[in-house]
């Protein structure tokens, strides 16, 4: 199969249903949104991170995507109830009265004053697929199918304008000079292959510039690489930890292994869970149950050690040797493991070493120094967050996050918007969250209908 179009958007996750909505919204080009999965939000859905944290949300569809949670009893504004203590290895969120606009505020908020979105993972996909829609007929619409009957594992909704194709795993792109002219996927009806004039790779592990040839890093980068002092002295082959989150319901619990797992060696991860536990958060659903996200499930760099399928089963199996030991010791033996999320919660990966790259210094600072607050399309404020070894919080304040961050040096019609984008390793540990991917996302979109105008 082959496709022409103006914008080819690779990844559905937070932010490239953020550039697929603008571009739709904001313009009259014609949109391709590709992803492996078969529902949209990627890690905020099919990886189960249901919650968007604290944090400054700027002008954006969040807004509405919020508003129609809320209303059809999907979502709710959630406080911490209890904190992990040694006797409690887990936080606990759960629902509050407060409205939406007190989930974006973080930098100098108490804890006790910090308030979550919950929310759940098959709505928020309905939803960001309805406001997809809406945008493509240039008003609302009725969804009168459900996510299961309208996306099947292959391209599953052509518009006016938008097409979207689930099922599509990338598999390599053509280039000429600076530009990117052809990006095929395979799928299960086969080879498709798109004709873009601009293309948006919000991939996560940005699949499209790395098979460009764009330059990229990873891992932990060194104080001399960008000046950042709070960096180590010589990089580091570290990468933030990897969490497998799961569902929990009521209902007697069975915490036999299943045999499936009989292969992992769990030694490590049991001495883990002996001698220092895990602490989790545990976040209550809208519809009942709760959210478990360990943190971390095991190491990043792990990512790059193990084929995703096979880091994926070792996970999966740690998962039940966790819940094995929090009901043996902590009480939930009237809850069971309702479903472990099929997508694993990956927090970082490869980064774009772009035009600009957004470092510790800019967080701390404010804003990019060299560029100026013009080019600023994002604001955050969450602390850098490390999870796994040398982790931890770290405190910074209200930053600006730059144009600049999205473009790579190589290509002219090639824009990265994801946690992938331009960031050091430190700087991406904050940026990454869901809510500034949406608006880096959003931003993306609006880019791109100016670069094809241009072309």
């Amino acid at each position: 199969m082959i496709i022409k179009t103006d914008i080819l958007i690779i990844g559905a996750g937070s932010a490239g249903f953020g550039a697929a909505y603008s571009a739709l919204s904001e313009g009259k080009k014609s949109v391709v949104l590709a992803d492996k999965n078969n529902q949209l939000g990627e890690t905020s859905t099919v990886g189960g991170v249901n919650t968007w944290e604290p944090g400054i949300g700027g002008d954006g569809v969040h807004y509405r995507l919020a508003e129609r949670l809320m209303r059809s009893g999907d979502a709710f504004v959630g406080r911490t109830v209890s904190y992990a203590w040694a006797k409690q290895p887990y936080a606990v969120s759960d629902r509050c009265d407060d409205s939406y606009e007190t989930t974006l505020h973080r930098y100098n908020v108490s804890p006790d004053d910090q308030r979550r979105f919950h929310f759940e993972p098959d709505a928020m996909s309905r939803e960001m697929l309805a406001l997809l829609r809406e945008a493509d007929n240039d008003g609302p619409t009725i969804i009168r199918h459900t996510i299961n009957e309208l996306i099947g594992n292959n391209a599953a909704y052509n518009g006016k304008r938008l097409t979207l194709l689930f099922g599509c795993n990338f598999k390599s792109v053509e280039t000429r000079v600076d530009r990117i002219i052809a990006v095929s996927f395979d799928s299960a009806d086969g080879e498709i292959t798109v004709f873009p004039k601009t293309i948006i790779d919000s991939s996560a592990d940005i699949v499209c510039a790395r098979a460009a040839g764009c330059a990229y890093m990873t891992g932990e980068d060194s104080c001399d690489d960008f000046g950042e002092e709070s960096a180590p002295i010589n990089p580091v082959k570290r990468l933030n930890g990897i969490t497998q989150c799961f569902r929990i319901a009521e209902g007697k619990t069975d915490t036999t292994i299943p045999a499936e797992y009989s292969d992992v060696d769990l030694s490590s991860w049991k001495q883990q869970l002996e001698t220092r536990g895990v602490v989790s958060c545990f976040n209550v659903y809208p519809r009942g149950g709760i959210s478990v996200n360990m943190l971390p499930t095991i190491d990043g760099i792990e990512l790059l050690n193990h084929p995703i399928d096979e880091l994926k089963h070792i996970c999966e199996a740690r998962v039940y040797i966790y819940w094995q030991w929090l009901t043996s010791r902590y009480g939930y033996n009237d809850w069971h493991i309702e479903k472990i999320f099929p997508m694993l919660g990956i927090r970082e990966s490869y980064r774009l070493h772009g035009r600009y790259v957004l470092t510790h210094n800019d967080l701390i600072r404010g804003y990019a120094e060299s560029l100026g607050h013009s080019h600023t399309i994002a604001r955050a404020d969450h602390p850098t967050d490390i999870h796994g070894d040398a982790g931890g919080l770290r405190q910074t304040g209200v930053y600006e996050i730059p144009y600049d961050c999205m473009l790579p040096k190589e290509f002219s019609n090639l824009l990265v918007a994801c946690r992938g984008a331009s960031f050091s390793h430190l700087a991406a540990s904050s940026a990454r969250l869901s809510r500034t991917m949406l608006a880096i996302g959003e931003a993306a979109g609006r880019m791109s209908t100016e670069i094809c105008q241009n072309l």
